[in-house]
């Protein structure tokens, strides 16, 4: 069990002896007695607890010492509280994997008597119950625990931004569970994210081309860094792009925990780029003159918002016929961000091309997914997770791929025929939301449109966030 050992104090000459029981059973009393200057700071008592071998001082209290020192306050000693003091100096282990265990802790008690404090100054006298027999009752307790062995590692990394614009700085966090070293690299993927193209040298702030070799750092705990970590700071470069960029740590003295990121693609952040949107009226046959087109403020790609743009959009006719509205416009008039399209014509397993007589609003770059998967009226999906719009071909059909770049086919026949509910739903990283929305037959040739656009996030720059309404709540007879 844990050794506790007195201090000898001779200045002042301070003298221990024993006082059995006065605690009560479980404690053991010691009685220090001495003489100290007035108004002078004089230790008193000083003890040390080291604990036993494979084991260590549990942190308890709410200081977190491996000792914990109260003053014991009664009816009489209550009013030299606050003339003592204590001060606990802790002592930890320094062998590997041990670094984070007390393996000591000294006690120092000082006392200060007080000056012309009326009833304390001078000392109470025998008649008055004399100053010992106050009982200044100053005690201290640890708890002594079996060590554990760890594995010494590192234990967490992090990425302070997950998007970033370029040219700021992004934090990389670490902690371990004791003292060592690991390595630490940055590096810039491809557009596949296959592979890293440059990696960062952390001493001059610069990107290095992979040819160069990989730059790293190696990152050392020290005692200090285990309680708050160690954070490297990462300057982006200021071109103006989207890429990934991969935290790719490797094992010195400390192991790397599985959940710890030790290759590419496994803790990523981004790049993001400033980017902006229009939102305008679509046309339609004898609609040959549109007009409010509004363009939204800049905002940088992934960002979440609630910017709010109020709209009025004129949809005017154009010869003899009539114009009518059929109904109010719906978010699913909105095209470009997120929409469901019908395909007008057998899709062959295998194949990557989805044929389909309306293009409007699909985009190289946008999400392709099985639309009645996606709504519940099939069990599988028809088209493969992470599916991208390749090229398109206008009213005739579309390509796809996936994010390497490579084609990407259809794994299960799709027997679309024109009129039938055979879909896709192609969305965006963009996401809208329409409010408010009214037409008006402001005239015989003129619907008026009012409502607002609400940006709820930025999305890449490709596919762009540019939409239009369309006049599907039209009618021109």
């Amino acid at each position: 069990m844990a050794t506790v050992t007195q201090v000898n104090i001779t200045d002042p000459d301070i003298t221990e002896t024993a006082e059995t029981g006065f605690a009560g059973t479980g404690w053991t009393t010691k009685k220090h007695v001495g003489l100290v200057l007035e108004g002078e700071t004089h230790l008193v008592a000083e003890y040390n607890v080291t604990a036993a071998n494979q084991k260590y001082l549990d942190g308890i209290g709410k200081s977190g010492n491996g000792i914990d020192v109260y003053y014991q306050q009664n009816r009489t000693n209550s009013p030299w509280q606050t003339y003592y003091t204590f001060v606990v100096t802790d002592t930890y282990y320094t062998a590997t994997g041990l670094t984070g265990y007390i393996q000591a802790s000294n006690l120092k008690v000082y006392y200060t008597p007080p000056v012309s404090v009326p009833g304390l100054d001078p000392d109470p006298i025998s008649p008055e119950g004399d100053f010992s027999a106050h009982l200044h009752d100053i005690r201290f307790t640890y708890s002594e625990l079996d060590i554990v062995a760890i594995d010494p590692e590192l234990t967490e990394v992090s990425v302070a931004k997950q998007t970033i614009s370029p040219g700021a700085i992004n934090e990389v966090r670490m902690a371990a569970n004791s003292t060592g070293n690991c390595t630490l690299s940055i590096r810039k993927l491809n557009a596949g994210k296959t592979d890293y193209t440059d990696s960062y040298n952390f001493s001059n702030s610069t990107w290095v081309a992979k040819a160069s070799g990989l730059q790293s750092k190696t990152i050392t705990f020290e005692e200090a860094d285990l309680a708050n970590g160690i954070t490297e700071n990462v300057l982006m470069p200021s071109t103006d792009e989207s890429v990934s960029y991969s935290v790719v740590m490797a094992s010195g003295t400390l192991n790397i925990a599985s959940s710890i990121p030790d290759a590419i693609n496994e803790l990523n952040f981004e790049t993001v780029q400033q980017v902006r949107a229009t939102f305008g009226p679509g046309t339609k046959t004898n609609l040959t003159n549109v007009a409010g087109t509004i363009t939204t403020a800049y905002g940088p790609e992934m960002a979440y918002t609630t910017k709010t743009y109020p709209f009025t959009f004129t949809y005017t006719k154009d010869g003899d016929n009539t114009m009518t509205i059929t109904r109010q416009p719906l978010a699913s008039d909105i095209t470009g961000h997120n929409q469901e399209t019908s395909i007008t014509g057998s899709v062959s397993q295998g194949s990557s091309t989805i044929l389909t007589s309306d293009t409007e609003g699909i985009k190289a770059g946008m999400y392709v997914q099985d639309a009645n998967f996606e709504g519940g009226t099939r069990t599988n999906s028809r088209i493969p997770s992470g599916t991208l719009v390749n090229a398109v071909s206008a009213d005739t059909n579309f390509t796809m791929k996936n994010a390497a770049g490579s084609a990407v086919a259809a794994q299960d026949a799709i027997a679309g025929e024109a009129g039938s509910e055979e879909k896709v739903l192609l969305t965006s990283d963009w996401e809208y939301e329409f409010n408010s929305m009214v037409a008006t037959l402001t005239s015989s040739t003129i619907v008026t449109v009012t409502g607002n656009l609400v940006i709820k996030r930025y999305g890449r720059s490709a596919p762009d966030g540019n939409i239009k309404l369309q006049p599907n709540f039209i009618t021109i007879s």
